[in-house]
Parts: C-alpha cells; sequence; structure tokens
C-alpha cells in the first residue's frame, strides 16, 4: 500500500469521528518525507472542546489505531483540546509537531 492511499483512508475515518471543529494533522517522519516502509504514522488530532473524555479515545482515537491494525500499519494518534495545544507551546513535543505537521483534515 502506498503513502497516499493509506493518507485517504485516514482522511476518510477522520470525516467519520472527527466532531465538526475538529483537526487532525501527521507530522513525523511521514511527514517530512523521509519514513521508511516499517515507519509508524503519528496523528495529532485537536478537537474543539474543553475536555477530552474517555469516550473521545473510544471513538476517535481508537478508529485510527483499527485502522492501522487492519491495514499492517502502526497508527500513533495523540489528542488535545485546541485550548491544550495553544497552551503546549512551550513543550519540546509541540515544537517538533509544529515543525512538521501537515493538516489532513
Amino acid at each position: 500500500m502506498n503513502d497516499q492511499h493509506f493518507i485517504n483512508k485516514i482522511k476518510k475515518v477522520a470525516k467519520e469521528v472527527i466532531p465538526s471543529g475538529g483537526q487532525l494533522f501527521i507530522y513525523g517522519s511521514r511527514a517530512r518525507g523521509d519514513a521508511n516502509e516499517g515507519s509508524d504514522w503519528d496523528l495529532l488530532i485537536i478537537l474543539d472542546k474543553s475536555k477530552i473524555e474517555q469516550s473521545d479515545y473510544d471513538n476517535v482515537s481508537f478508529s485510527f489505531t483499527m485502522l492501522g491494525w487492519e491495514n499492517g500499519q502502526s497508527v500513533i494518534p495523540v489528542l488535545y483540546t485546541k485550548e491544550e495545544w495553544e497552551n503546549s507551546t512551550f513543550l519540546p513535543f509541540y515544537k517538533n509537531v509544529e515543525k512538521d505537521k501537515i493538516l489532513l483534515q
């Protein structure tokens, strides 16, 4: 499976599970274009809500994990609220993601 085909599958899942106002980014080696066949798919999901709840992990995050399992890929979804992400600018993780990220939805 080529990268663009799998990205299209990610986008399809995103349309089904990410609530209105949410965003999906890919970051890391897949976004930079230096991934190899075994590289994982790093996804940042930003939800437009005040608090991440267990149901967000069950319904949003896990959907991407399942997509990976079904396609023999390792998908690593990370969830943040918009406010949490905007308040994380001091973190090295934030800086690394911001440097590489590509908006998918």
